[in-house]
């Protein structure tokens, strides 16, 4: 005949606990009276054992440090603390931190970007462009620390009104004189410069400086011509 277990002789950590341990025999009226050990067949159940105390008052677990809420500068980062006592008794006045404050200076330059500019051309298809920029996010000082992968892009296709292939050149606006020494560089009116080349206009030097690439090849035809 055995009792229940004692308490752990300990509320927090390794104790001990034990237990009455008897050999009894039963009359035949029902009554249990003490008898010895070796009358009880196999061998006697053990009277005390070891246990571990459960009301241990320090046990907090603290999961993982969060990332720094900022990127550049001083933030605050976070974790997870929870009391792992099975009768969740812990000690408030051990509690760890949960929160602390940090630093983080890795994404200090970023990409700025202007507005957008004003179409290359004005009819038809063609492309806009902005400038990009890496600059420090609190000095605005210039860099080159910006993730490239992160940049912005720098050009985008522009779409203006269809443009008219049908120029009446009676209503196209004179220019000014230029200077003889003026550099051709590219067609300043492609859009009216194939007209202004039938029109046999290219002999005038204010329509040859604004479409001096159209109206070289029409000078060079003509010296073709004359030989």
């Amino acid at each position: 005949m055995m009792t229940e277990w004692t308490s752990c002789s300990r509320t927090c950590g390794r104790g001990s606990q034990s237990r009455q341990v008897a050999c009894t025999l039963q009359l035949a009226n029902g009554t249990l009276v003490k008898a010895k050990d070796r009358d009880c067949a196999g061998p006697k159940p053990a009277s005390s054992q070891r246990c571990e105390g459960q009301d241990c008052l320090t046990v907090w677990e603290a999961g993982v440090w969060s990332e720094c809420s900022v990127k550049c500068g001083r933030g605050a980062r976070h974790r997870l603390v929870k009391c792992t006592n099975p009768r969740k008794k812990c000690d408030l006045s051990t509690l760890p931190r949960e929160t602390e404050d940090c630093e983080d200076y890795s994404k200090c330059y970023i990409w700025r970007t202007g507005d957008w500019a004003k179409c290359s051309v004005t009819c038809g298809k063609s492309m806009q462009s902005r400038v990009i920029q890496c600059m420090h996010k609190i000095t605005g000082r210039h860099g080159n620390e910006c993730f490239s992968s992160e940049k912005p892009a720098a050009y985008r296709p522009c779409q203006q009104q269809a443009c008219n292939e049908r120029i009446n050149v009676n209503t196209i606006t004179s220019p000014r004189l230029a200077a003889l020494t003026f550099k051709c560089l590219r067609d300043q009116w492609p859009v009216y410069c194939k007209v202004i080349r039938e029109k046999n206009l290219c002999q005038d030097m204010r329509w040859y400086q604004r479409c001096c690439e159209t109206c070289r090849d029409f000078y060079a035809q003509k010296m073709q011509q004359r030989s």
